[in-house]
């Protein structure tokens, strides 16, 4: 699939950059390799993509600190691997002792290197779960409608979890063209990177690197 050219029928969705992931103090930290390149990769295609007339989407995660699994999720068989089945992914949230994104924390809020990045224009989703269908959220599908999107490009944290999940739910909604931009993704451990990247390629999405948008 050849990457159309940036236009108004065309989104970035910017996932769960915020300072529980990309600060090295928050809880969950993506890897110290992989932040500077994602830091300046983003800083460099987002002006970029606004330029072209493209739409900015930040999607934002606010978890509840559960102690046990919601009944989606424990329905859901995790499967072997280094990151969950497809089916669990997208039925999954936190769970976990330490809490991660909770309403109103630190951690919760944008990075601030990329929210420097962001205009009053853009359009932010928040949601619950590693997918930004989670629960039958429809603040994703919601902005794609009122945009008029055709195209959209995921990017943000961590590619083997939140990222993946919301592309493989896009896939399933069939309502946009759906590329997965590398270069401008980020991660706790490289091994979940490369699980993510096969796939992205398995389901079928446009996989490409900043520089060919």
């Amino acid at each position: 699939m050849a990457s159309p050219p940036i236009t108004s029928t065309s989104a970035l969705v910017i996932i769960d950059v915020q300072n529980e992931f990309l600060d090295s103090k928050g809880n969950f930290p993506i890897s110290d390799e992989i932040r500077p390149s994602l830091l300046a990769n983003l800083a460099s295609l987002i002006p970029r993509f606004r330029e072209s007339d493209g739409h900015i989407i930040w999607v934002q995660a606010i978890y509840e600190n559960r102690d046990t699994e919601p009944e989606v999720m424990a329905a859901k068989d995790k499967g072997d691997g280094v990151v969950g089945n497809n089916t669990w992914l997208v039925a999954a949230t936190h769970i976990f002792s330490v809490p991660c994104c909770e309403d109103k924390t630190w951690g919760s809020k944008i990075y601030p290197e990329v929210l420097a990045l962001s205009v009053k224009e853009d359009v932010v989703v928040f949601k619950q779960g590693y997918s930004a269908y989670w629960n039958d959220n429809k603040g994703l599908s919601t902005a794609f409608k009122e945009k008029g999107i055709t195209d959209a490009y995921f990017c943000g944290v961590a590619s083997g979890t939140c990222v993946l999940a919301t592309i493989i739910d896009t896939v399933q909604h069939g309502e946009v063209n759906v590329h997965a931009v590398l270069d401008c993704m980020g991660w706790r451990r490289a091994n979940t990177h490369v699980e993510a990247v096969r796939r992205f390629e398995e389901l079928g999405v446009d996989v490409i690197t900043s520089d060919q948008i």
